[in-house]
C-alpha cells in the first residue's frame, strides 16, 4: 500500500505564486468591485479620491464608468463572494489544504465565464475600450490564473506525493 505525504510549500513555488495571484484578486474585489457594485461615481465629487478609477474608466474602459446593471451584479459577485472566497483559497493553497481542490475549480470555472461575457461586453457592445491591446493586457491574469489553477489542481491529490 502506498501513503500520501504532504509537499512541503518549499517544494510547491507555483502554489505561492497562486496564492499571491489569489490575494492580489482580493483587493481588486475589496476595493475596485465592492464599490463598482455599489455604483459609486469614480468621476463625481470628490475627484481626488477616485482619480485613478475615473482615468482608467475615461482613457481605457468607458464600460465600467457606464457601470450597466449586469455589470454592478458581476462586480457584486465578485466583492461579496469571490473576495472572501480568495482569501480562504488562497490560504488553503498555501497550506496544502486538499479540502480547497474542488471550491478553487469551481471558482476558476466560474471566473473564466463571467471573463467571457465582460470581455464580449466589452469588444462587442456599446462602448468598446479605445486601447484595445491594453484592456486584453489588463483583463489577462483574470483568464491566466484561473486556467494555470485548473491546471494545478488536476490531480486528485495535488499538495500531497506518494511514499
Amino acid at each position: 500500500m502506498t501513503a500520501l505525504q504532504p509537499i512541503p510549500l518549499s517544494e510547491r513555488a507555483h502554489d505561492r505564486w497562486l496564492a499571491v495571484a489569489l490575494l492580489s484578486f482580493a483587493c481588486t474585489s475589496f476595493g475596485v468591485d465592492r464599490l463598482a457594485a455599489l455604483d459609486v461615481d469614480f468621476c463625481g465629487e470628490p475627484q481626488q479620491l477616485w482619480g485613478a478609477l475615473c482615468w482608467y474608466g475615461r482613457n481605457l474602459d468607458p464600460l465600467f464608468l457606464a457601470n450597466p446593471q449586469w455589470l454592478r451584479v458581476m462586480s457584486g459577485i465578485s466583492a461579496f463572494v469571490f473576495g472572501p472566497a480568495y482569501l480562504v483559497l488562497a490560504w488553503g493553497i498555501w497550506r496544502g489544504v486538499e479540502a480547497v481542490r474542488w471550491p478553487t475549480i469551481a471558482w476558476a470555472v466560474a471566473l473564466l465565464y463571467s471573463m467571457v461575457v465582460h470581455l464580449w461586453m466589452e469588444f462587442f457592445g456599446e462602448l468598446p475600450p479605445p486601447r484595445p491591446g491594453l484592456l486584453i493586457a489588463i483583463y489577462l491574469p483574470y483568464a491566466v490564473v484561473p486556467i494555470l489553477a485548473l491546471w494545478r489542481l488536476r490531480g486528485p491529490h495535488p499538495f500531497t506525493k506518494r511514499i
